[in-house]
């Protein structure tokens, strides 16, 4: 299906809109928790020149202890000094409007390159920038996976391009690395890069051999899938959730339908009808075989369930148009109904989720955006505080965000970063490569049982501050001043720090007290 340029426009322009509409913001400061401790590393980069964190070559995408993936950190400082936007909360709420927009262009273009049909590609970047998973990390939140996930779909399309032109070799591999020191979940690229290479070679094999396979042999696709598919269920491999095998299928069915939504019930038929379509494209081949290889996979759902998006959205968007092909028949208008009506159910769905989660219930330092008495008095100790304090919960790290005043968080990248540690007093001990950890975690970890900062704040949850054990840290670490979040309640440290110290700063929410 064809549309013409002012059709396709309009079309674009309303998703444009959509997109924007969907991630307006609703609360009134940033959202998240990952969100704040990237915040922090951008601050940094802005304010050294460089990531004090990099301690080791590995520890640009986040494989030696204490390192984060460098690349959200660093694109958001840019932002920040190209534009001169000071205030970096505005700086990743342009950010994370921008990927959401630059996800609509590149599921386009994927869908592109495996159909060149407008009404197949506009499907694809609806579900897609649309899709409640992908809404949640582009919508005034700073996450790696985020990122990642914004960019898969543009490095899909540059594999699958190269069969065509080598110029998209380099631009692929670039891209690549790009994914690796954005988030681990460039993992789930391999079984996908495996697909592309297989494919070409069974291309190879058959222009030589010219044997066409018979189209009863394309139901096998489906029983090979299921047969992966259900390789965790019996093995309990890649689950790593606790509970019955049964127990885990619930989970697997919600969380896919959580995080692509409601248009997930039609990838079903979309992928039985790429399996039985006779005379598939190379595009086809590679995407069906990644789905085949990718299988397996899905029982990780912290993990798989953001790869698995694009792949759903995919099949989708195939099943979609089988619907619409009886556009041309009798019953062709009530097919374009079914079609806008599962599309606006899409939308309600998204809509939903993005917005139901940010206003339900007061927040807390356990809910997902910042209060404006947690931001006001971050401002306050920016304007008054020029000494390292101590946080134990999340709001200390968003205080630390916004004051940019050093501050103890028990985060190991932070404190590494802001001099409250040094990488030469940790242990170091290798991983065997036979190991999960060593993929997921890196080649080198911390000894166990080696002191370390998120220790010490936890150790100043349980003693007073004038006690044995509490002198030293304070000292240890030059602490000046303790935040106190009055909706987590007391400890015994706070506690003593009200019995003797002087409380110099108190907003109903937040309260400093000087330890000095």
């Amino acid at each position: 299906m064809r549309f013409t340029n002012r059709v396709r426009f309009g079309l674009l322009t309303g998703l444009i809109a959509l997109n924007l509409i969907l991630r307006y913001p609703v609360t009134p400061h940033e959202i998240g928790w990952d969100t704040f401790i990237i915040h922090i590393l951008a601050n940094s980069v802005s304010e050294f020149g460089w990531a004090k964190w990099w301690v080791h070559w590995l520890s640009i995408g986040g494989f030696y202890p204490y390192s984060y993936a460098s690349s959200v950190p660093f694109l958001v400082s840019g932002i920040s000094q190209c534009t001169g936007i000071i205030n970096m909360e505005w700086t990743i709420w342009l950010f994370c409007t921008l990927t959401g927009i630059f996800t609509i262009y590149f599921a386009y273009i994927l869908a592109g390159v495996i159909w060149n049909n407008d009404l197949f590609k506009f499907l694809v970047a609806f579900g897609y920038s649309v899709a409640p998973g992908l809404l949640t990390f582009s919508t005034w939140q700073l996450s790696s996976r985020g990122l990642f996930i914004v960019l898969l779909p543009l490095f899909i399309y540059m594999v699958l391009k190269t069969k065509y032109s080598l110029k998209y070799v380099p631009l692929a591999i670039i891209l690549f690395m790009v994914l690796v020191v954005t988030h681990h979940l460039f993992y789930f690229t391999i079984p996908v890069i495996f697909s592309y290479i297989a494919v070409v070679i069974f291309y190879k094999l058959k222009e030589r051999v010219k044997v066409k396979i018979p189209d009863f042999a394309n139901l096998s696709f489906i029983g090979i899938f299921i047969v992966m598919l259900l390789i965790p269920f019996f093995t309990y491999m890649f689950i790593s959730e606790t509970g019955s095998r049964y127990t885990w299928l619930n989970l697997l069915a919600q969380t896919y339908m959580r995080f692509v939504g409601i248009l997930l019930v039609f990838t079903i038929g979309g992928f039985v009808y790429l399996s039985l379509k006779s005379n598939k494209s190379f595009e086809e081949w590679c995407l069906l075989l990644s789905l085949i290889c990718l299988a397996p996979l899905l029982s990780m759902v912290r993990y798989s369930k953001w790869v698995f998006i694009i792949f759903g959205v995919l099949i989708v968007s195939i099943g979609l148009i089988n619907i619409a092909k009886a556009y041309n028949s009798k019953k062709g208008k009530y097919a374009f109904a079914l079609i806008v009506i599962v599309l606006l159910l899409s939308v309600s769905f998204s809509g939903f989720y993005q917005h139901y989660r940010n206003i339900a219930g007061k927040a807390t330092s356990n809910e997902r955006y910042m209060e404006d008495a947690t931001y006001i008095a971050a401002l306050w100790i920016k304007d008054t505080i020029d000494k390292p304090m101590v946080g134990n919960d999340w709001v200390g790290r968003r205080v630390f965000a916004i004051s940019e005043v050093p501050t103890l968080i028990g985060f190991g990248t932070i404190d590494l970063t802001y001099g409250f540690t040094k990488i030469s007093d940790l242990n170091m001990m290798k991983i065997s490569p036979f190991s999960t950890e060593f993929y997921f975690e890196g080649p080198y970890v911390r000894t166990p049982h080696t002191p370390y900062t998120s220790y010490y704040v936890s150790l100043l949850n349980e003693v007073e501050f004038d006690s044995y054990y509490g002198k030293p840290v304070i000292s240890r670490f030059n602490l000046s001043c303790v935040i106190e979040n009055e909706d987590t309640g007391d400890n015994r440290f706070i506690r003593s720090v009200h019995r003797e110290k002087s409380n110099i700063y108190d907003n109903a929410k937040i309260r400093i007290w000087c330890l000095d």
